[in-house]
């Protein structure tokens, strides 16, 4: 599944091309057959100079990112959304970073009260 999606436009403007949303995953919900994008919130267990590891309560998620082009200012312990690609593999999938931001002032018992009780509507 690619990337990005062509929106309709003029047809004298051309093709525009629309990045695919990340949507909000749980990491055990990840499904790299339908998801591109994804977005993943929880607290940095590991990290070293090119893989972080993250914990939502329902699995933990290796993202993948390069030193180069993504600072990545955070210790463990940490609560931060992910943005990340998820890229299929002939077993499993990996995670590509894209975004990293601090969500430290996020209160986790109440985000997991809402998202659950959204989940199930």
């Amino acid at each position: 599944m690619p990337d990005f999606e062509t929106a309709d436009s003029a047809p004298s403007a051309g093709f525009q091309y629309r990045r695919m949303p990340a949507v909000l995953r749980k990491i055990q919900e990840i499904n790299p057959e339908t998801d591109v994008r994804v977005r993943l919130i929880g607290k940095i267990i590991d990290i070293d100079e090119s893989v972080l590891v993250i914990d939502d309560g329902t699995g933990k998620a290796e993202i993948i990112f390069d030193p180069a082009s993504n600072s990545v200012n955070f210790r463990k312990g940490d609560v931060v959304r992910v943005f990340a690609r998820v890229l299929p593999l002939e077993t499993d999938h990996e995670l590509r970073l894209e975004l990293i931001q601090d969500m430290a002032k996020l209160d986790m018992e109440l985000y997991s009260r809402v998202y659950s009780k959204n989940a199930s509507d």
